[in-house]
């Protein structure tokens, strides 16, 4: 291989992780690297037949949070790279391209500290200097320093050799790769105790436990819990009286719902700002929603990005601007395909706190948070259970033939549905947002829909801090009479999943404490890898 392919094959990987800015979802997926690959090296077919074999090896791994389990842009580059080159099978391809796949994750995952300290010194140390140009510039120098991460993993590994890289992935030992991929699950705390200390309340509080008890007695998926949670949040609703209609009867409650939807058009209070231009560039900045990754906050700079469209057309002082910046900049997580629906309505929200002063901005990101959990379950199970799955299945079907049609047909069948859908979210959100909020503000139940959104919000939370942070302890003690005592076994009998539980409340409370979070995210890190090796946590 020539020291020109060598660095085609990186550029291959970068083009690959441009997923995450460029629209093209699931570009990085092996049916597309290991074809480009092939072609790079002169052999297209071989290169597909690889990315099909590689495919459907790798069809269930799915990311939930940051618990992606290989990086597969750089597994099937380098798979299909070092098979071609070395005249080797697509299952040989497929046995180098997993275990380099899992331990460039593990690096992945300590690059990605990095990325937090980016991130921290531009936006987060001096937050009232936040401006829509830091956000852009943060934007742009977290995802480039991703990218040549992929560029440099890449372009290194062809550089010494297949069996040099394998030898070294096999050779890591799996105590250590435990250890580290022990602390960086732990880093999953972070980012669920920044949200709970963002939605939690008095009022709400006891929902989060709710949520926590279904996910870790009944083991109820999330989903399911966020059903129950918009059920909670109704009842909230129903039998919570208005502020300015204290007395109202369950009549005249329910007469709130039907404004909802016939509020008429000369009552309206909102003006709309926003126009079909802006949703649109909203839309195509939602593309960089996994842009800039980091630990502490997930998705929060690529929201706030897609937001800056709205922000800089509703607000006119650079006060404003900077608040409603660090308002989006708070953690965030949910379904990038569905995500514009969150979008539009949070523009919408942002209108109205523009042109009413009593407005309660706590809301805005009470209502996002209440939607996340429920929409990221829904387009999670969608996307990935159903479209990628049929995309797939048609893809590899023709790839494992070295029919260059599979990848065309799975890129297609993927993202025609895909923007068509995220487009159409994007504009119609909005729309709903106006309804919504401007019936709000005639009937004076914006308290009760902010209350709302923090129960459904409170639920998930708990339901994803007991199913998305894992940590649990092997200690065994051994008793008089040769009994042994399991500490995790009788953790459980107090209470199932109460390590994450507690991992969780400690985090919030050190980030209630003004504990810094990049020394937070350090910190987690190296008590996962310490503890794992000592044998006290996996």
């Amino acid at each position: 291989m020539t020291i020109f392919q060598e660095i085609l094959l990186g550029l291959i990987a970068v083009i690959g992780w441009c997923e995450y800015v460029d629209g093209i979802n699931k570009s990085t997926r092996p049916i597309i690297m290991c074809t480009l690959t092939g072609l790079a090296l002169g052999d297209l077919a071989q290169g597909v037949t690889i990315g099909g074999t590689l495919e459907l090896a790798t069809m269930g791994m799915m990311g939930i949070g940051i618990s992606i389990p290989i990086n597969i842009t750089i597994a099937g580059v380098l798979g299909a790279g070092f098979a071609i080159a070395g005249g080797l099978s697509a299952e040989a391809a497929v046995a180098l391209a997993i275990p380099v796949g899992i331990v460039y994750r593990l690096l992945e995952h300590l690059a990605t500290t990095g990325y937090d300290l980016i991130a921290a010194k531009m936006l987060f140390t001096h937050p009232e200097g936040n401006t829509p140009q830091r956000v852009t510039q943060a934007f742009w120098v977290i995802f480039g320093a991703s990218c040549l991460f992929m560029f440099l993993s890449v372009f290194l590994s062809l550089l010494i050799g297949a069996e040099v890289v394998a030898n070294i992935a096999n050779a890591i030992p799996e105590n250590i790769m435990n250890a580290i991929g022990t602390g960086t699950n732990l880093l999953a705390a972070l980012g669920f105790a920044m949200l709970f200390n963002l939605t939690q309340s008095p009022k709400t509080l006891a929902f989060f436990f709710i949520g926590f008890v279904l996910a870790s007695y009944l083991g109820m998926p999330t989903m399911g819990i966020a059903i129950i949670g918009a059920g909670a949040a109704a009842i909230a609703y129903f039998f919570t009286d208005n502020k300015q209609t204290s007395e109202a009867t369950s009549g005249e409650i329910l007469d709130d719902f039907d404004a909802l939807a016939d509020a008429p058009v000369e009552q309206k209070r909102t003006e709309r700002l926003l126009s079909r231009a802006d949703l649109t560039n909203m839309f195509v900045k939602s593309f960089g929603l996994e842009g800039p990754f980091i630990y502490s906050r997930l998705q929060a700079i690529g929201w706030c990005r897609s937001m800056l469209p709205a922000i800089e057309k509703i607000y006119t002082t650079d006060e404003d601007r900077c608040a409603a910046i660090n308002r989006h900049l708070e953690f965030f997580n949910t379904n990038p395909e569905f995500s514009t629906f969150i979008l539009g309505i949070s523009a919408s929200m942002e209108e109205q706190n523009a042109q009413d002063p009593d407005f309660d901005t706590a809301s805005i990101n009470n209502v996002k948070a209440g939607l996340m959990g429920p929409i990221a379950g829904i387009g999670d199970s969608f996307w990935w259970g159903i479209v990628k799955t049929v995309a797939s299945g048609i893809g590899c079907q023709f790839a494992m033939q070295g029919n260059v049609l599979g990848p065309i047909l799975f890129l297609l069948i993927f993202n025609i549905p895909h923007w068509t859908i995220r487009y159409v979210l994007a504009q119609k959100s909005y729309e709903l947002g106006h309804r919504i909020l401007d019936a709000m503000t005639e009937n004076g139940i914006i308290e009760k829909i902010s209350l709302c959104a923090g129960i459904l919000g409170m639920m998930v939370i708990g339901a994803m801090t007991s199913s998305m942070i894992s940590i649990s302890t092997p200690l065994v003690f051994n008793m008089a009479n040769e009994v042994t005592l399991e500490l995790q076994a009788v953790l459980d009998e107090i209470l199932p999943n109460l390590l994450p539980l507690v991992t969780m409340l400690v985090v919030a409370w050190l980030l209630r404490k003004n504990v810094k979070v990049v020394p937070l995210i350090f910190g987690i890190l190296a008590f996962g890898i310490v503890f794992n090796l000592l044998g006290i946590i996996v």
